[in-house]
């Protein structure tokens, strides 16, 4: 049976299930609080990508959260794998999660808890079409703030999301592509499901804090550094994006993502731009080339 047709298989708790019978209770606390962390990686022509960072950062949220979890990083990375090879896709989106699960009691300790581990594997996601990468995006400033360190620090990669999904309704209902969001001083931030770059006079910028720190972002300031790109890591605004050179976004689903337009302000230069075609060729190069790959085996 082809993957296109086949029922998903699912990890949860321990168990490999077809998606139709991987269901978890409605009390589950990931379900009725957005009590959860999670990861994403990605796998391209049968190799995943930084898998090893990417449970780490799972890790580091964990720990940050409070939130057990009954297997060892190198358990996550093996049943990551092995959720990817049971549903056969050389090119996927794999999602882990851990939640606080059943509470025995309606009003629980949160400290006392029995996790939910889950493991989804979809075909490759891109964020962009196939038009939108070749020519670019149109990205709105929104009104909503990113969250504050002392709120809730963007390093969770938390399961609370209702925070993203209206500000990404708000995008698409003033016909943009995707938006971007300041942070509670007025810097640029970042976006719903991606990390931003701007470049300046051949100088490549990220924004320094108030974001989640993207496994793919820090793969593009590596090869920046590997092509000779000078790189500065700091706070700028609006105006600075709205007047730079080149603009494009960054995560798992699909690289980068070149911007041609910010709340209504055409970019000056055609977009992709060079350094953001030559990061990207990069990138991809480095994805086929298996370099930081852990191979799923098919």
């Amino acid at each position: 049976m082809e993957p296109e047709t086949r029922e998903p298989t699912v990890y949860l708790n321990g168990d490999y299930l077809p998606a139709s019978r991987a269901g978890i209770s409605v009390f589950d606390q990931g379900f009725l609080l957005g009590d959860g962390v999670f990861d994403v990686v990605s796998a391209w022509q049968g190799n995943i990508f930084k898998l090893q960072q990417h449970v780490a950062r799972f890790f580091d949220s964990l720990q940050a959260a409070h939130l057990q979890t009954r297997l060892t990083p190198e358990q996550w990375s093996e049943a990551i794998v092995e959720t990817a090879r049971r549903n056969q896709l050389a090119d996927a989106s794999i999602r882990f999660i851990v939640t606080r699960g059943v509470p025995e009691q309606m009003v629980a300790d949160p400290r006392v808890h029995t996790p939910t581990e889950v493991i989804w594997a979809a075909p490759y996601i891109f964020l962009g079409d196939e038009q939108q990468r070749k020519s670019g995006i149109r990205l709105m400033v929104s009104q909503l703030r990113g969250f504050a360190p002392d709120t809730l620090d963007p390093r969770y990669k938390c399961l609370s999301r209702m925070h993203f999904q209206l500000a990404k309704v708000e995008a698409c209902a003033a016909g943009y592509d995707d938006l971007i969001w300041l942070n509670n001083d007025g810097f640029v931030a970042e976006g719903p499901a991606s990390n931003l770059f701007m470049v300046r006079n051949g100088v490549l910028y990220t924004p320094a804090s108030d974001i989640l720190h993207g496994i793919t972002r820090q793969t593009f300031l590596e090869l920046a550094e590997r092509a000779g790109v000078p790189v500065r890591i700091q706070q700028f605004t609006v105006y600075d994006l709205c007047t730079a050179d080149e603009v494009f976004t960054c995560s798992t689903a699909g690289g980068a993502l070149p911007v041609r337009e910010i709340s209504g302000r055409t970019l000056r230069q055609p977009a992709p731009g060079p350094i953001t075609r030559e990061l990207d060729q990069l990138y991809w190069n480095s994805r086929v080339d298996g370099e930081h790959a852990t191979a799923i085996g098919l």
